[in-house]
């Protein structure tokens, strides 16, 4: 099942909550699930990539160009006084880029269209 577009702000939301330990991953799929209607199964995915993208820890999925862009995005503008942070999670998606492409034939070109957009963004 397609996620719709508009339930990824809402998943971001959730995604973050559990990052700063507000929620248990748990609670933020149930929560996403009950107001988005996304399984509870694709819920998870959500916080295990923000984790991801923050520390480079552990594992996620593949999700949509919106998403990724979206959490990309909000990441960088939420964390925009922590150079430092920024830093690692344009490293941790560039990671990921990689480790899709290593798993797939085939280039990631969507993914590293967002990622030099947001490099670009970082540096200046």
């Amino acid at each position: 099942m397609k996620i719709p577009e508009n339930v990824i702000p809402y998943t971001y939301k959730e995604s973050k909550r559990v990052f700063e330990n507000k929620l248990s991953v748990k609670e933020a799929a149930e929560n996403i699930h009950k107001n988005c209607g996304v399984k509870i199964t694709s819920s998870i995915d959500y916080a295990y990539y923000f984790r991801y993208l923050m520390t480079g820890n552990g594992s996620c999925r593949g999700l949509s160009k919106f998403t990724q862009e979206y959490f990309l995005k909000n990441i960088l503008e939420d964390y925009k006084n922590d150079n430092e942070q920024k830093k690692k999670t344009l490293l941790h998606f560039k990671k990921l880029i990689e480790k899709f492409e290593g798993e797939k034939v085939g280039s990631k070109k969507s993914m590293r269209v967002i990622y030099e957009k947001y490099k670009k963004l970082v540096e200046e």
